[in-house]
């Protein structure tokens, strides 16, 4: 993906796709977040996110025609799917939403396969107005895989900074405001570590895919109950 050189400095982002191309040139493939679960741990790079996001960009803007200002219902647990989802949203202009409060254009559904006992079983599963709810009696599709065929190279940004980027409940979110929200979200610049089973759903997302993009370093999540002494080769500054 060809986003370097940086844009500026990391505070000079009011849009997430500014954001975006300026965290791709200083973090490279530095890891942005983190899962621990029972047996095991998933990490993933900015340069691979970034690979994914614009996969994903043009799934949103050249298969499901979606516009700026469409809406998106992220329905899953902080892993790296969900956050490279995310930025494909916030890329294309498509507002993120964590709750049910609008019918979205889009929903991306975690599903764990059957079998599997921790995150790496995970998928997420798309469907849209025209497959209906993403479950197997529609046939949706994983997310990955209806990605993966796409360029690697994002489409041009759509977004500004006063677009509405996420909503959860009865809180809305534009661009800008989230970019201010995750830089006062634990607001040194060392790793934040964040107990995914539990923690408020805008928290989870604003740590795991905005904070790093504004202070270069990742987030950690524990899931299934993992423990925070599981992440003491992480050197976790703080937890949310």
């Amino acid at each position: 993906m060809q986003l370097t050189p940086p844009i500026g400095p990391e505070d000079d982002a009011r849009d997430l796709a500014t954001a975006i191309r300026s965290a791709h040139g200083r973090m490279g493939a530095a890891p942005v977040v983190t899962v621990l679960f029972p047996g095991g741990r998933q990490e993933q790079g900015m340069t691979s996110l970034a690979q994914w996001a614009a996969k994903g960009a043009h799934l949103l803007e050249l298969d499901l025609l979606l516009e700026p200002g469409d809406t998106l219902h992220l329905d899953a647990p902080v892993s790296w799917t969900s956050v490279a989802v995310a930025y494909a949203a916030w890329w294309s202009g498509v507002t993120v939403c964590l709750d049910a409060t609008v019918e979205p254009d889009v929903t991306v559904r975690h599903e764990l396969r059957p079998g599997s006992a921790h995150p790496v079983g995970e998928v997420l599963l798309l469907g849209d107005r025209l497959d209906g709810s993403p479950d197997e009696a529609t046939g949706s599709e994983a997310w990955v895989r209806s990605v993966q065929t796409f360029p690697d190279q994002p489409p041009l940004p759509r977004a500004t900074p006063s677009a509405t980027a996420l909503v959860n409940r009865d809180r809305t979110w534009t661009q800008e405001e989230l970019l201010a929200t995750a830089r006062t979200l634990a607001p040194h610049a060392g790793t934040v570590g964040l107990e995914g089973d539990a923690c408020d759903a805008t928290d989870g997302i604003v740590a795991a895919a905005v904070r790093p993009l504004v202070r270069g370093r990742p987030t950690v999540v524990l899931r299934g109950g993992v423990p925070r002494t599981a992440a003491a080769g992480d050197r976790v500054a703080a937890w949310l």
